[in-house]
């Protein structure tokens, strides 16, 4: 759906979606899965920032707060967090900034980074024309509130899906995840979430295995900026701070310019969804154990670690989401 593009007058708002105790899995997200994102007028952008494929960032120290639960306490300093937190900030600032250029006049900006609970970018910091999505738990995770209404999604700072050796590369909690047969990584579940409702993915950057990973998934000549060449899973060639953002700026502007002009395809599959999964082979049992006793979704236990849901509904893969990620980031 396209819109006239308005003049606004600057705002923010920033919506929070706090947990429910200790509630059972998704129980929480469950309460607010109606909530919707405050319509405005003009061309829509839906941004989901990460910080593993964020420019220069290679350390698990760069990108943990070390309050996400007892396992990363040691694993963070606040020198490092806290600078790279400022950089995640100014990269969604200059997406913002490239985009209004081509002629967008919304902006909705959901954390995609699990660090500090989905609460690390900088709030009166950010672009003040953004609506911010921040905290955990929240419905679907990257996908919170995305409708027909967006027109478009990007993904900065992304990473790479195992088993792929890029830097600080995973898949929300799995070893694997497929639907229909295709590996998905986070941007690819979130663009076909997204793609069923028509929206676009027009914009990703990160390492350059996540950049070719997400082309070869979806296929749509998705503009790829990348910010860093993985040579290990904690080591890149990396461009300076002040370039990835350059490039990003000018990745936006030609990214809403094409989008406009109708150049990318939505991500789509065929119904039913055939959703295939493996935890993390580094999950202590408990965890397993637990997701075994999820009982709101059809869960099929194919074999150690490994399950199945079938669905014809895309929004029930984001709630699965949801459910798991209480497991493991409680």
């Amino acid at each position: 759906m396209r819109h006239p593009l308005p003049i606004r007058t600057p705002w923010i708002l920033t919506i929070l979606v706090l947990a429910a105790g200790s509630a059972a899995p998704a129980q929480s997200t469950r309460l607010f899965v109606d909530k919707t994102i405050p319509f405005e007028e003009g061309f829509r952008i839906y941004l989901v920032p990460d910080m593993e494929g964020m420019g220069s960032a290679v350390l698990v120290s760069e990108v943990i707060a070390g309050n996400e639960a007892p396992r990363y306490k040691d694993r963070t300093g606040p020198d490092y967090w806290n600078h790279y937190r400022h950089l995640l900030t100014q990269e969604a600032n200059v997406v913002i900034e490239g985009a209004r250029a081509a002629g967008a006049r919304s902006f909705v900006v959901n954390e995609g980074h699990g660090g500090n609970r989905f609460a690390n970018i900088i709030p009166w910091e950010l672009d003040p024309d953004a609506l911010l999505i921040r905290g955990y738990p929240k419905p679907m995770v990257m996908s919170t509130g995305i409708d027909s209404t967006f027109g478009t999604m990007m993904f900065t700072g992304a990473h790479a899906a195992p088993p792929n050796h890029a830097v600080m590369s995973h898949n929300y909690a799995f070893d694997a995840f497929t639907v229909n047969g295709t590996r998905l990584n986070e941007v690819g579940i979130n663009a076909l979430i997204g793609g069923a409702k028509g929206v676009s993915v027009s914009l990703v950057s990160g390492d350059d295995v996540l950049v070719a990973e997400t082309q070869a998934i979806l296929g749509n000549g998705v503009i790829g900026v990348v910010t860093k060449i993985a040579v290990g899973y904690h080591a890149a060639i990396t461009y300076s701070p002040e370039r990835v953002r350059e490039m990003l700026r000018a990745a936006a502007e030609e990214a809403v310019r094409r989008e406009m002009a109708g150049d990318f395809e939505p991500f789509v599959m065929a119904t039913p969804y055939v959703v295939e999964f493996t935890l993390r082979s580094s999950y202590p049992p408990e965890i397993e154990a637990a997701v075994d006793t999820i009982t709101n979704y059809p869960l099929e236990k194919l074999g150690e670690r490994s399950y199945r849901m079938v669905t014809d509904d895309v929004d029930r893969i984001g709630y699965l989401l949801d459910a798991i990620e209480e497991i493991v980031l409680p």
